[in-house]
């Protein structure tokens, strides 16, 4: 039987939903499952539909804020502190949408910001609040804010005080690692076709983005020519220089590797791919860059 939820209790359902969902797909969400959303209570919620405020049927105010991607993916518009500006539909302030966000603003009701990585595929960044109204740019002023982070059925949103600018920028710092990365993993196994660059295996859950140039060096930027589709066992060989990858994109195994005398997964998951090639992705703009496999494998033959 259903029972009646406000749309206080519909909008935590949904943050639950997209953390619970975060686990398994790294936190990448398909546009198609957004646009269908979930049920709650026996009502059907959207999360995102075809204008960039997006209101599910009923609702007051704003579920979601979308930005779609128009080039490589960045979070460059996002300040170090979580601060960023998000454009009004349209010119006209008085527009619903446009007075959905003042309303958020006044409430301080928070959003999901769904920022577009690649072919309709989105990050989910969440609780954003509305801290400013800019209609002279018609645009307003948002903020990651951790201190909704945990809201449990029966929180006002209105009664949680903003968190601290040092809380934030603390929070918003770990958010970006973890929202590049989680990127950074769905363009380069989207550009191998989502199979293992050097065993083929084709189950994307068992897939890594490999660093060829590791994130910690100032050449180590999130670009697919800097990554390498691995599964687990050889993104982990390849960190640990049990495995190289020279220039001339051939898989070499450590020569110490190469004597010993173990069991089947020894033998055909590492040994035998000595010398073999590694499948690169079709477009020659996403292919490993040459220069970094080649300062990659120095440290591989160091080892």
């Amino acid at each position: 039987m259903a029972f009646e939820v406000d749309e206080t209790g519909l909008r935590i359902a949904v943050f639950q939903w997209l953390r619970e969902r975060e686990a398994w797909n790294n936190g990448i969400f398909s546009g198609r499952e957004l646009n269908e959303g979930i049920t709650v209570a026996g009502r059907r919620i959207t999360l995102k539909g075809q204008t960039g405020i997006w209101f599910p049927a009923g609702w007051a105010m704003p579920v979601s804020i979308t930005t779609s991607n128009r080039g490589l993916y960045k979070l460059d518009e996002i300040g170090d502190d979580g601060f960023f500006t998000y454009a009004y539909r349209g010119n006209d302030p008085g527009h619903r949408d446009n007075v959905g966000l003042r309303n958020a603003l006044r409430t301080r009701t928070p959003l999901v910001y769904f920022k577009e990585v690649e072919g309709a595929r989105y990050q989910a960044i969440w609780p954003v609040i509305v801290l400013d109204d800019m209609p002279d740019r018609l645009c307003v002023r948002a903020a990651i804010d951790p201190a909704y982070g945990e809201l449990k059925a029966g929180a006002r949103f209105g009664d949680i005080d903003a968190s601290p600018l040092d809380v934030r920028r603390y929070a918003w710092g770990q958010t970006r690692h973890r929202l590049h990365q989680n990127a950074f993993r769905e363009m380069v196994v989207s550009a191998y076709d989502q199979r293992c660059a050097i065993c083929r295996l084709n189950h994307p859950e068992l897939l890594d983005a490999a660093h060829i140039i590791p994130d910690s060096d100032e050449r180590g930027t999130p670009v697919i020519p800097n990554g390498l589709s691995l599964c687990k066992i050889h993104h982990a060989a390849y960190d640990k220089n049990i495995l190289g990858i020279d220039p001339d994109y051939r898989v070499h195994i450590r020569e110490d590797i190469l004597l010993e005398r173990d069991g089947p997964m020894l033998k055909h998951g590492l040994q035998e791919l000595d010398g073999s090639s590694l499948i690169v992705p079709k477009r020659v703009a996403e292919r490993p860059d040459r220069e970094r496999l080649k300062v990659r494998f120095g440290e591989f033959r160091s080892a």
